[in-house]
């Protein structure tokens, strides 16, 4: 069975921008048919209502999307609540919570981000391994 990996936002917009390292790692993704997926909430991330959200739209249509239901809205909030009472930086983990409580709730291996610090915290007790490139 293949591995599933999910992708923050920052990522997602590099491979849209066509980013020679993040392109790399993406086809070579798609090469051992890792199940790619996307939460949903990061398009609002990434998304504009500009002609430039052709790129975007290119990419996610070649991923899986999750919607964010109840369970995984609920998990987001207890991690998030956990994260923050043990960092020091004060700062809305929402988006990033979700990303997390979706990468959980699919049983992803890996989660790719720019924001390895606070993935790191929000999947701490996931076994789920963050990857920043």
């Amino acid at each position: 069975m293949a591995a599933s990996v999910v992708l923050d936002s920052e990522p997602l917009s590099r491979i849209a921008l066509q980013d020679p390292a993040w392109l790399t790692t993406f086809e070579a993704l798609m090469l051992v048919r890792a199940t790619l997926i996307v939460p949903s909430v990061i398009l609002a991330e990434v998304m504009t209502g500009k002609a430039s959200d052709a790129a975007i739209w290119r990419v996610v249509n070649q991923l899986t999307t999750v919607d964010v239901n109840t369970r995984i809205a609920g998990r987001a909030g207890a991690i998030r609540e956990k994260a923050q009472g043990a960092r020091a930086k004060k700062r809305d983990l929402s988006v990033d919570a979700m990303v997390a409580a979706t990468a959980e709730n699919a049983n992803a291996s890996m989660l790719i981000t720019c924001d390895v610090n606070d993935m790191t915290l929000l999947t701490a007790d996931s076994g789920i391994r963050v990857v920043g490139l």
